[in-house]
Formats: C-alpha cells, sequence, structure tokens
C-alpha cells in the first residue's frame, strides 16, 4: 500500500507569491513532509555533486528527483 505524499504549502519561502510560477517551482521542489535529502535514493550523487546537505529538505535537481529509500 502507497503513502500518501504530503507538502505543507507552509513551507514555500515567504519570498514567493502564492499562485506565481516561481512559487509553483518552490513547492514542486519541496520535499514530502518530514523527509529530508538523507531518505532518498540519489542522497549520495547529490551530497557528492552538489554539495547537498544530508539535512536538506528540498530537492537541488529540477524537476525534483526525490525517491523514497525502500
Amino acid at each position: 500500500m502507497k503513502t500518501k505524499i504530503t507538502k505543507n504549502p507552509d513551507r514555500v519561502n515567504r519570498l514567493y507569491q502564492k499562485g506565481t510560477e516561481d512559487w509553483e517551482h518552490q513547492f514542486n521542489m519541496l520535499l514530502p513532509d518530514g523527509k529530508t535529502c538523507s531518505d532518498c535514493i540519489y542522497a549520495n550523487r547529490c551530497l557528492t555533486l552538489f554539495g547537498q546537505k544530508i539535512r536538506n529538505t528540498s530537492c537541488q535537481f529540477h524537476p525534483n528527483r526525490y525517491s523514497e529509500k525502500p
């Protein structure tokens, strides 16, 4: 049974106005609530290539490539 992925829209940076393309882009890049890069199967690649932090809560790939570890 698949778990429903939820993302709280309040997590989008306040610099972006809701309903704009930039806001949508920022929302789409958020990881599911309660998840960090350490929960993603691509974490090691991001840490190496992009200097990603293991505690980040948004994806640096575009489009978001987050895939939860099994």
